[in-house]
């Protein structure tokens, strides 16, 4: 499918137009080729005089973003997001050739974004800078605000998995190892992004003017922020993981601990049923009527004062009341004297300043 657009200065709109139309020297027209044939996207191109090879090349070959300067024409393929197979993120490229009397977009699958400016344009008519390369500079922003969403996504699920990790959820470390990976997808896809509109706000050519270039040296700093978040986010995710090995630790060391004791505490107890329970003929207290008992008595007082000596060690059971004020508030005491000693200091700089 191939929809043609010519601007109108007089209107300060695009309006639909043909191939057939040649633009005068205050109109341009933008030619939007949407999954189209090999040989159609070579005729356009070789009826617009643009470079056989690059053509040739945008029609057939899937590549990273870039951008290639000729004596006539700007090449720039640019990358935007879409869902894929599998609810899956996947990038859509678009191919374009700007130079000042038109602009030639080559889309292999339906890209939101394109089909967004379309129908901003329809609605809304006018453009923030009116020439073919002010046109690739909004779809360059679209596709920018295309990745916030995106990024407080990521946010969201990282908080989620904070809380996640410190309970020690099993789930937390393939949850992590996804955002991971599309962490690191993301960042693969903005990075070539983020050096073309990069050239393309330092590009001299005559296709960008400069109204352009201003333009995209603003989505140029939306993406060098996005690329920030996503640096965050995955050392972020490399603290998640920590926190979830640390908590599954304590939960393995916390079982340890709890078996150590009723293993330490069951040993005297079956030291003692196994002397009593020797084949001698004569064993001290057998022939008593209350020696059961005793012995039973004195078991059940030794596994207490056991239990009771390891509480009072804090092995076991939760920390002692008489430990708890000279823990709680000590970093809101901290965070009180500092002032206290930064002005303390200052005070002492200035005095020796003045000596």
């Amino acid at each position: 499918m191939i929809d043609v657009y010519q601007w109108d200065p007089e209107g300060g709109r695009l309006k639909e137009a043909s191939l057939e139309v040649s633009p005068s020297s205050t109109q341009w027209l933008w030619i939007d080729m949407k999954d189209e044939s090999e040989d159609s996207v070579l005729e356009i191109a070789r009826r617009l005089g643009l470079d056989a090879a690059m053509a040739e090349e945008a029609a057939t070959v899937s590549k990273l973003p870039q951008v290639e300067e000729f004596d006539d024409s700007t090449f720039v393929v640019m990358h935007g997001f879409v869902t894929g197979s599998g609810e899956r993120l996947v990038t859509a490229e678009v191919d374009l050739f700007i130079t000042d009397r038109f602009l030639l977009s080559i889309t292999r699958t339906e890209v939101p974004t394109v089909e967004t400016l379309k129908t901003r344009l329809e609605e809304a008519g006018g453009l923030p800078v009116p020439t073919p390369a002010g046109l690739v500079a909004v779809m360059a922003d679209l596709l920018s605000k295309r990745l916030a969403p995106l990024i407080q996504e990521l946010e969201r699920q990282v908080d989620s998995l904070e809380e996640k990790a410190i309970r020690g959820d099993p789930e937390t470390a393939v949850q992590v190892h996804a955002l991971r990976r599309d962490v690191i997808f993301l960042r693969r896809a903005l990075d070539p992004q983020f050096d073309v509109y990069e050239d393309l706000a330092h590009s001299r050519h005559d296709a960008v003017d400069e109204p352009a270039r201003r333009a995209f040296a603003r989505v140029s700093n939306k993406h060098r922020r996005a690329l920030e978040s996503l640096e965050a986010g995955r050392a972020l995710l490399g603290s998640v993981l920590e926190t979830y090995r640390g908590a599954v630790n304590d939960q393995t060391n916390e079982i340890m601990r709890v078996l150590t004791v009723f293993s330490a505490i069951m040993l005297p107890l079956g030291l003692i049923a196994g002397m009593w329970g020797m084949n001698f003929a004569r064993i001290p207290g057998t022939d008593l009527e209350w020696g059961f008992w005793a012995l039973l008595g004195s078991m059940v007082a030794l596994a207490v004062g056991v239990w009771i000596y390891f509480a009072r060690r804090g092995f076991i059971g939760a920390p002692r009341l008489r430990d708890l004020p000279r823990a709680v508030g000590l970093g809101l005491v901290t965070i009180t004297v500092a002032p206290v000693k930064a002005v303390a200091e200052g005070l002492k700089q200035l005095g020796q300043w003045e000596d």
